[in-house]
């Protein structure tokens, strides 16, 4: 029977390879299905330590790991997977299966590359070490067995089992177990530090075997001497035994092997032939004096002197001519292969350009590395002759990459460009919402807490500032620094005053200086997604392809081999499309997009995957160590999700971020802060019991062990009196110092004292004549002192400060010591001993009783000291803030609050789930993205698109941008929709929510006829006999002769709607007051001017009067995402023209019109509404309306009042 690893990786073959801490094994995943791709994997399972807490460790284990599965290079061998085996009791990480040989196994073949080979071998392994470093990573274990070949001959770096999981489980005192003594540096060796450095030592052991064919066996016998001098001085630097005289980075000595290799390079050549034409080419343009060959030849010699290079040339039709352009200092030469020997190159002849396109044409074309020889005609190949045919193939191929590249990075940039842009735009318009001003004359009131500024009058007319507004000001310690001080209470001539927040540091405010409005939570929201956008281009997220998927969303792929049915799942919910969604979002590779019409239910499906992805079924093997993130561009939406989950799965373990005013009450109880203070007890419990359970184990005298504890307790006092005492007596030496200098000043002080005092005696009852020579005498003495006096002056005003400094320090000295002092006191009588001589006679016998059992106690000691290290970081919250988090199974939060957890600790997650992706702009969709391994989106384009403030068009035309308001709309979501196989997306076709007569409108007008209704009429009508018991109305204003809309500002009003509105709510009110019902309702206004008066009527004239129903007031883009029984639905415009705004977006006549469950009311012009049948060169939705509620008359109504 076949033993399999995590019930998915089938042992092949076992013990390949492995060492102190881990066996390596041969496996077969047996996810992959596709028999065209080589199934092997190479399993690495860690030995779990016996000690600690073992959930811990699991946590830690996966953080680790997680760090390592970003790496993304070409020398780095690829981390798939990781988990823990419970059968073998084992942490195990899958890596590629690299086909090949490791460096120690081909130590022979490497020996015979000529010296140019060798360079490159170690070029690419350094830039393989190069990347691991710009990553924080230094491998520790650099050996020829860690250095493989794959089958192209690409060098792989393998083996991060020391880098970094050594610091997960195994102490210190184990580690210089695990390095490859061979190959360590002396400091690893001696158990030090192990820095970057460390990495340069070993490599330089590695390549010194390599270039001298030969084994080290002792570090003093090497010798270079036999090597060029540049590699000498390379090899040298490498294996200094000091780490600071070795190459500082990485970076450094990558750069003289590239050095190296230029200089190598240059000796070899391709040749060159010519042709009489050239010869006549050369002398026509002035070159050369008269058509001769030598002549010509010595031009040639010049013109390929320095760096040349070479491209393809090309056809009228633009393609390949088997010709190619060498491009020199001064011309271009075409080159052909030469018709008698093919292995070089003759120039056929010349063309002469300008400079400017001269350094155009080499920017594109490839540099030759190797010299160019022009040749006398020798047939003779030399052995530093390259081949031309290779050179001409490496142009061909750089041609190719090149036009490759510049595809790929034009349609890159038309995708990110304007990404870019916008965000560029939101940044100087938030610039320009600060409204900065100068202030001066600060003044602060601590009774009030408020303070006081002047505003420079010339500019407070630019103020506008509200009560609401958090304003910042200048930092007295930085001007381009500003500090949140608090809002604004008034403001009047000039003079504003300020209250204060609780939190602020006013000390730190500039007495003048600059105060904006704070834009802080603007500004990192914006900084959070420039570095997700970054991320995705420069592949720098968990998952890189999906960087790709985002950049070609065509090559997207899945298994799509899986088929579940209803009794696979755990929800009752789940209907024919829900099933389709999950067998695709479960089996795609890397990224599933759902979109999830109104009433659909999008949530339903998001709680039955994360089921699915941690339990699984009979078809599906789930992961329940699988991390997940839930997030969206709202906090209501992630509520709303979590909940359901929980619902689902009671025991999850989850996680909610974010600023708990803005949290659903469900979510509270969640929340970062909450979650951490239970985890951190948790762990000091595990921590206390796994130390008694191993002290039980291995028999500890814990009255021994205590008296042992306290010996060190007083060993380590009695150490920090010591050093208390040496502290002591080098304060009294500097106060001796002060003492003196505070002598001199005291002379200073008599002296003047002196001659004060005569001239107090010589100026008594003394003429003028008296006084002039008074004054010359007291001149000629102070002369005297002045030299000295400046001096001791200058200094003297320290010195008082450093006087009180120094006694204070040696009355705080002394004070510790006599604490010190009575703490061993109370260890020793702890103890049972009073005098020193009855400690020291305690402490040999305890010492003597330990040393028996000295190797069970030292590694109780350890795993003590580490279960104590564990508390004291947990409870300091050092660090470990990363591993609570890694014990919840899920994490919600919005796109953007995410990144502020991300940005105190590096987390991934196995899977990120968008909900209403479709309403979140590209950017601020992208930081969650950029977390997962996988990634499902659920939303639906045809909904709201993302809020973009459309001001930004206006600001682009400053910036000479080309942004549409299309750019602006178009989510990540719609643009992935377009281009996705239907194997990774999907649509949820079932509605659940609405009164089948609303879900076929909504089906009809913006979903193709695809929505099926599987609600109803019976159970979501209201009967009310106003509207003849139907579930779809338009009231007409279209003969009122007060229809006509109003302009307000920048919005619009539409008061007979509004009287219409209140009067048809009240009739309804009373029917349902008959019935004996309830309702929820909503009146939803096209704009924002007739919101506000619904709203200002309803409060002040009809709130008191509705008993059966609760009324909420808003606009269209408040409603996204919830439902009401009842919707009125307030057109707002009627007008001549047949001018409807923004009314003619479907998008939101969806989200309106599919918020109501049983009774959706249109009110306003139908005739307007209908008077033109495109609009911009859209259809009118209104027409289709219209047409729907004529069609539908026994279950609809058009009514004129």
């Amino acid at each position: 029977m076949a033993t399999y690893i995590a019930d998915r990786y089938r042992l092949k073959k076992k013990d390949i390879g492995g060492g102190n801490m881990a066996s390596i094994l041969l496996c077969e995943d047996t996810d992959i299905e596709d028999d065209e791709v080589d199934r092997s994997v190479i399993v690495k399972m860690f030995n779990k330590p016996n000690i600690g807490d073992e959930h811990l460790q699991k946590q830690v284990f996966n953080r680790e790991v997680e760090s390592l599965e970003k790496l993304n290079h070409k020398n780095i061998v690829r981390i798939l997977d990781r988990g823990y085996d419970e059968g073998f009791n084992a942490f195990f990480i899958v890596l590629e299966y690299i086909q090949g040989q490791n460096f120690k196994e081909v130590f022979e073949d490497i020996c015979r590359y000529e010296y140019a080979q060798k360079l490159e071998l170690m070029e690419q392994v350094v830039e393989g070490i190069e990347y691991l470093h710009k990553k924080n990573i230094v491998h520790r274990d650099l050996k020829p067995s860690n250095l493989m070949f794959d089958k192209d001959g690409t060098v792989k770096i393998i083996d991060f089992g020391i880098s970094r999981l050594q610091d997960t489980f195994y102490s210190d005192y184990t580690l210089a177990a695990f390095a490859t003594k061979n190959y360590s540096s002396p400091e690893q060796m001696a158990g030090k530090t192990i820095t970057y450095q460390s990495d340069i030592y070993s490599l330089g052991l590695i390549f010194y075997e390599i270039f001298t064919c030969t084994h080290i066996t002792t570090r003093e016998s090497m010798d270079v001497s036999s090597l060029p001098q540049g590699m000498q001085n390379i090899l040298v630097k490498m294996t200094k035994e000091e780490p600071n005289l070795r190459y500082g980075t990485i970076t450094e000595l990558k750069r003289d092997i590239e050095k190296e290799k230029s200089l190598l390079v240059q000796e070899r050549y391709i040749s060159l032939g010519f042709t009489n034409n050239v010869t006549r080419g050369l002398s026509s343009a002035g070159y050369i004096e008269k058509e001769e060959t030598t002549l010509a030849l010595k031009i040639l010699e010049e013109e390929y002197a320095g760096k040349c290079y070479i491209w393809p040339g090309k056809d009228r039709d633009g393609k390949f001519d088997d010709s190619f352009e060498l491009y020199g200092q001064r011309f271009i030469s075409i080159l052909r292969y030469d018709k008698i020997d093919s292995k070089r190159f003759t120039v056929t002849g010349v063309r002469f350009v300008s400079a400017d396109r001269m350094m155009i044409q080499k920017e594109l074309a490839y540099e030759i590395p190797y010299g160019v020889k022009v040749g006398g005609g020798s047939r003779v190949h030399y052995k530093a002759e390259v081949d031309a045919q290779i050179v001409g193939e490496d142009a061909l191929n750089h041609k190719a990459e090149s036009e490759k590249q510049r595809d790929d990075d034009m349609h890159q940039k038309d995708i990110t460009g304007k990404w870019k842009d916008i965000l560029e735009l939101e940044r100087k318009q938030i610039s320009q919402e600060k409204s900065t001003l100068s202030y001066y004359n600060l003044k602060i009131n601590e009774e009030d807490a408020s303070l006081e500024i002047q505003i420079n009058t010339d500019r407070a007319y630019e103020l506008n500032y509200t009560s609401d507004d958090m304003l910042q000001m200048t930092t007295k310690k930085n001007i381009h620094h500003y500090l949140d001080v608090g809002h604004m209470r008034e403001f009047s001539d000039g003079r504003m005053i300020i209250d204060m927040t609780p939190q602020v540091d006013y000390s730190n405010i500039a007495s003048s200086g600059e105060i904006s409005i704070s834009m802080r939570m603007a500004e990192i929201a914006l900084d959070r997604q420039r570095k997700a956008l970054k991320s995705i281009q420069y592949k720098e997220n968990v998952n890189p392809e999906i960087s790709e998927i985002i950049f070609n969303p065509s090559i997207a792929t899945s298994k799509n081999n899986l088929m579940l049915s209803e009794s696979d799942c755990k929800s009752k919910e789940i209907d024919k499309s829900k099933l389709v969604s999950l067998e695709r979002a479960l089996t795609a590779d890397n990224m599933f997009l759902l979109q999830g019409p109104p009433g659909t239910g999008k949530t339903t499906f998001i709680s039955e995957l994360v089921y699915q992805i941690l339990n699984g079924n009979d078809k599906y093997r789930g992961n329940p160590d699988a991390k997940i993130l839930i997030a969206s561009q709202s906090h209501v939406a992630v509520d709303h999700s979590l909940a359901k989950i929980k619902k689902l799965i009671p025991d999850i373990k989850m996680i909610r971020i974010g600023i708990l005013d803005k949290l659903a009450e469900s979510s509270r109880e969640y929340t970062l802060d909450i979650f951490c203070k239970e985890w951190t007890q948790k762990v000091i419990e595990n921590c206390k019991e796994a130390l008694a359970r191993y002290k039980q184990e291995i028999g500890i005298d814990e009255s021994l062990q205590e008296k042992n504890s306290i010996i060190t307790e007083i060993e380590s006092i009695t150490l920090e009196i010591s050093e208390l005492i040496d502290e002591l007596e080098t304060v009294e030496t500097e106060l001796e110092k002060v003492n003196v200098l505070d002598s001199k000043w005291q002379f200073v002080n008599e002296k003047i004292a002196t001659m004060k005092q005569m001239v107090a005696i010589k100026t008594a009852g003394v003429t003028e004549e008296h006084l002039s020579q008074i004054i010359d005498d007291f001149t000629e003495n102070l002369s005297g002192l002045n030299d000295r006096l400046a001096s001791v002056i200058d200094e003297s005003i320290a010195l008082a400060e450093q006087k009180i400094e120094l006694q204070d320090r040696y009355a705080s000295i002394n004070e510790e010591l006599g604490i010190k002092g009575r703490e061993v006191d109370e260890w020793k009588e702890l103890l049972g001993v009073s005098s020193n001589e009855e400690y020291l006679q305690a402490k040999g016998e305890i010492q003597a009783a330990l040393k028996e059992n000295k190797k069970k106690y030292a590694k109780y000691s350890k795993v003590e000291s580490l279960c104590k290290e564990w508390q004291k970081r947990v409870i300091q919250g050092d660090g470990l803030l990363q591993e609570s988090i890694a014990d919840s199974t899920l994490v919600g939060a919005t796109c953007l609050g995410i990144a502020s957890l991300s940005l105190a600790i590096e987390f991934n997650f196995d899977w990120v789930i968008v909900d209403e992706a479709g309403k979140a702009t590209p950017p601020e969709i992208l930081v969650p993205i950029c977390l997962g391994r996988k990634v499902v989106l659920v939303g639906d384009h045809k909904q709201l698109p993302p809020v973009v403030d459309e001001a930004l068009l206006k600001l682009q035309d400053k910036e000479r941008m080309n942004i549409s308001k299309e750019d602006l709309e178009l989510s990540l979501f719609e643009y992935l929709e377009r281009s996705l196989s239907d194997d990774c997306k999907n649509i949820l076709d079932e509605q659940y929510r609405m009164n089948p007569v609303i879900g076929d409108l909504i089906s009809n007008l913006f979903y193709e006829g695809k929505l099926i209704s599987k609600t109803s009429k019976e159970e979501k009508t209201i009967p009310l006999k106003i509207y003849e018991s139907k579930p779809l109305v338009w009231l007409s204003t279209a003969s009122k002769s007060d229809r006509k809309e109003e302009r307000i500002s920048d919005s619009y009003r539409n008061t007979c709607e509004v009287k219409l509105i209140f009067e048809q709510l009240l009739e309804i009110d009373e029917e349902l007051g008959e019935l004996k019902l309830k309702k929820e309702t909503a009146i939803i206004a096209g704009y924002r001017g007739q919101r506000d008066w619904l709203t200002r009527l309803y409060e002040s004239s009809y709130k008191a009067r509705f008993h059966n129903m609760t009324i909420e007031i808003n606009t269209v883009d408040a409603f996204q995402g919830r439902e009401t029984d009842i919707v009125f639905y307030s057109i707002v415009r009627s007008n001549d023209d047949g001018n409807l705004g923004f009314l003619k977006d479907v998008r939101r006549l969806n989200v309106a019109f599919s918020r109501a469950r049983e009774l959706l009311v249109v009110v306003g012009d139908h005739q307007c509404a209908q008077r033109r049948l495109d609009i911009d060169g859209q259809e009118n939705p209104f027409v289709g309306i219209i047409n729907f509620i004529r069609d539908n008359s026994d279950d609809c109504i058009l009514k004129e009042v």
